[in-house]
């Protein structure tokens, strides 16, 4: 009986890797295991399983996580809780490039905006000071947006370009020749 059901429970782990992050996550399942395990939603957890010595499970959602009656992390096991946003897999990203790279004369800034917002990008040299503003609150789509910058007085050295929009925020490195 307990290898029929370790057997039901390795078939459900590998069914739940195959699946995509699902809005409202059920857990009553207790980890047979010791191991690391991950789980997602988009918006919702509940849990009431076991957590054994030697366990390190993390749940992540993005609304709400309720450890409900019969949820108990024995001593030993690590357990976190966060609510953060969860993307959908294969969801795009905020994103951040430069060509060339390293760079003399000037540098095109290519960015991908997943949803429309108020875009802020400047540039911030190694010691943390801004030494250009490019975007600030400016209203833009979703989709990808290019910027070349052709700094005048700076110095050859490493920069930092940083995007934000719908609080994300992204950088990259720039090297100036």
């Amino acid at each position: 009986m307990r290898l029929l059901l370790l057997a039901l429970g390795c078939c459900l782990s590998f069914v739940g890797m195959a699946q995509s992050i699902q809005n409202r996550l059920t857990i009553k399942i207790s980890y047979e295991k010791a191991g690391q395990y991950r789980e997602r939603a988009i918006e919702t957890i509940e849990a009431s399983n076991l957590l054994i010595k030697n366990t390190d499970v993390e749940y992540k959602a993005g609304r709400s996580i309720s450890l409900l009656p019969g949820f108990q992390a024995q001593h030993g096991s690590q357990f976190v809780a966060q609510i953060d946003p969860v993307m959908q897999q294969g969801e795009p990203t905020l994103q951040l490039t430069a060509f060339p790279n390293p760079f003399e004369q000037s540098t095109t800034i290519n960015y991908y905006l997943p949803a429309d917002g108020k875009v802020n990008l400047w540039i911030i040299d190694s010691q943390g000071k801004v030494v250009a503003q490019l975007l600030r609150d400016e209203d833009q789509p979703s989709g990808s947006h290019r910027l070349e910058w052709k700094p005048e007085a700076i110095s050859s050295g490493m920069y930092i370009p940083i995007v934000e929009v719908n609080q994300q925020r992204v950088s990259g490195r720039l090297v100036k020749k």
